[in-house]
Order: C-alpha cells, then structure tokens, then sequence
C-alpha cells in the first residue's frame, strides 16, 4: 500500500492585523451585556436609563466588533483565528439583542 503525501509549512502565519481589536471589542460588548441583564434582573425588570446605555453600548460594539472582523478576513496571509472568535461572539450578541429589541416592542 503506497504512503500517502501530506504536505506540512512550518511556516508560522502572524495574525491579522485588525483581528485583536475585533476579539477586544466582542469582549468588551459581552461584559456590558452582562452588565446590563444582571442590573436588569436584580432590579426586576424596572430598571433605569442606566440599564439602556449599558446594553445599547453593548451593541454597538458588537456591531463594531463585527465590522473588524470583516475587514480583518481582508488581510492577505494572515491567520484568522482571533477574528473568527470575535466575530462569532459578536454576531451572537447582536442576534440576542435584536431578538430582544423585537419582543420588547411586541409586548
């Protein structure tokens, strides 16, 4: 039985330039998430202003988040890792949110 061929590169691919601004900013919109259910369910739904801003920015850099990543997967011979981390953790969240915008405007 002949062997087969597989072809290994030693070569190490540095990761992509945008792609740690994209994994900090999910994690920073995933914090104030956090932030904004536990003040939301400690107050029991009747939150303040406060409790808004928190998720309100929690989406916006997750939109933000998303965008890097996007352009990150344009960077030529780079590895996307942290990128695809990010990005899957934002696109996450901004699903949440809009789901959770639509039953907030249903009710």
């Amino acid at each position: 039985m002949p062997r087969k061929k597989y072809k290994i590169s030693y070569i190490r691919k540095p990761f992509a330039k945008k792609s740690f601004t994209c994994l900090m900013l999910s994690v920073v919109s995933l914090a104030l998430g956090m932030i904004s259910l536990t003040l939301s369910v400690r107050l029991q739904g009747a939150g303040e202003l406060n409790v808004a801003a928190w998720g309100i920015s929690s989406f916006l850099f997750a939109f933000c988040s998303l965008v890097y990543g996007g352009l990150s997967l344009f960077d030529r011979e780079g590895n996307y890792l942290l990128s695809k981390i990010g990005m899957g953790i934002s696109g996450g969240l901004l699903i949440f949110w809009i789901c959770l915008i639509i039953v907030g405007l249903m009710v």
